[in-house]
């Protein structure tokens, strides 16, 4: 009959009847009332040759694509999509959210980058850091690199070890009092000049 359904009804565990799920002639699609479980290792699978995946294996769970790309999508207005997991006491907590209303990344838990692996900036990866394991390195291949603080006063200060198990500064940009402070001795080798004046 146009426009009519089929619906599949069973008890629905306090003495009445429940719709299950129902094959909905008007909407052209089958509407779920009642949750499905699937048994540990039981894929749910999309599409003609069954490309996408979902599964639980009693241990771990898998969302696995064999073809294209995989697109997750919120396309709700100034929403976000939000990446929890474990917070090491018995709860949950995000680690990472993609902000929809204000357009950015969010990042709540700090990201470990493991030796030589790269955190590449700019279209074509001209801004790059990483750590060897031996050497920290910050490279930059293309244009000017510049090290900003634009704090009112504030300085950039320059640190390193200080030969006695600590560290201590070397040099400071000081913003308030408009000038550079050397802290130790600069060592000019053999023919490096220190030039003065504008000329």
């Amino acid at each position: 009959a146009d426009d009519k359904d089929i619906l599949f009804q069973c008890d629905d565990g306090s003495g009445g009847v429940a719709t299950y799920f129902q094959l909905d002639g008007s909407k052209g699609y089958t509407v779920v009332s009642k949750r499905f479980n699937f048994s540990d290792n039981v894929k749910t699978t999309f599409g003609n040759s069954e490309d996408f995946e979902i599964k639980h294996d009693g241990t771990d769970s898998f969302i696995s694509n064999d073809t294209g790309h995989l697109y997750i999508k919120n396309t709700a207005d100034d929403k976000d999509i939000e990446f929890q997991c474990d917070d090491g006491s018995g709860g949950t907590t995000p680690y990472f959210r993609l902000d929809g209303s204000e357009g950015h990344t969010i990042v709540y838990k700090e990201m470990q980058f493991e030796n030589n692996v790269i955190a590449r900036f700019g279209t074509s990866n001209a801004g790059q850091i990483y750590h060897s394991g031996s050497v920290f390195q910050i490279d930059n291949i293309t244009g000017n690199m510049s090290i900003n603080n634009f704090a009112d006063d504030g300085d950039i200060i320059f640190s390193s070890d200080d030969g006695s198990g600590g560290v201590t500064p070397y040099l400071t940009l000081d913003g308030g009092e408009g000038h550079t402070i050397v802290h130790k001795e600069i060592n000019f080798q053999d023919a490096v000049r220190a030039t003065f004046g504008a000329g």
